[in-house]
């Protein structure tokens, strides 16, 4: 679809011709699934985090003002929706902050006290505040490497760069996430 045409496309939507939208979401189904399979595995969670893209994209279709080419604002806006999804994940992540009754209990001194495990849960407050604090591409590479227990070619594939660019991300999320811990502690 030309740049035009696709312009006058928008219009008609933004004047109420919801209708057309499907048109748009069609065209660009791929590349926003391109992007989505960047950040989730389950088929299902990505099927609806590209719906919620493209909700989103219509809800804001309005603020395309056709200064860029359409693609480039989806992209933008779909990019950005991950990335929130992601750092939504990191804090709700259950690996980080949650632990088993067993485990717990297994942390309780005689007296009742916990122990090691409030000192592990303010451990990972502080780092789940830390990885909200840095860069998030940074954040994104140190919780695919250490949480997601990925290696670096497969983070390559999936984030789309090279693994001593990835390196060097893991390398200054450990570095800031020290800085940021050492202020906080």
């Amino acid at each position: 679809m030309e740049q035009q045409k696709e312009w006058q496309l928008i219009e008609k939507i933004q004047n109420g011709q919801s209708g057309d939208y499907r048109t748009l979401v069609d065209r660009y189904a791929p590349m926003v699934f391109s992007i989505v399979n960047n950040f989730v595995d389950a088929e299902a969670d990505r099927e609806e985090l590209a719906q919620a893209i493209f909700v989103k994209a219509y809800e804001r279709l309005d603020t395309f003002k056709g200064n860029s080419k359409f693609s480039s604002w989806l992209y933008s806006l779909a990019k950005n929706h991950c990335r929130d999804y992601a750092k939504n994940i990191r804090r709700n992540n259950s690996n980080f902050s949650e632990m088993d009754e067993q485990d717990l209990n297994s942390r309780l001194r005689d007296d009742g006290l916990p122990d090691e495990a409030v000192e592990q849960q303010q451990w990972i407050a502080l780092l789940q505040a830390g990885l909200d604090h840095i860069n998030d591409d940074y954040a994104e590479a140190f919780m695919m490497k250490y949480n997601g227990n990925m290696s670096y070619k497969a983070m390559s594939k999936r984030l789309d760069a090279s693994v001593s660019a990835l390196k060097v991300r893991v390398y200054r999320a450990k570095k800031e996430l020290k800085n940021y811990i050492e202020n906080r502690s």
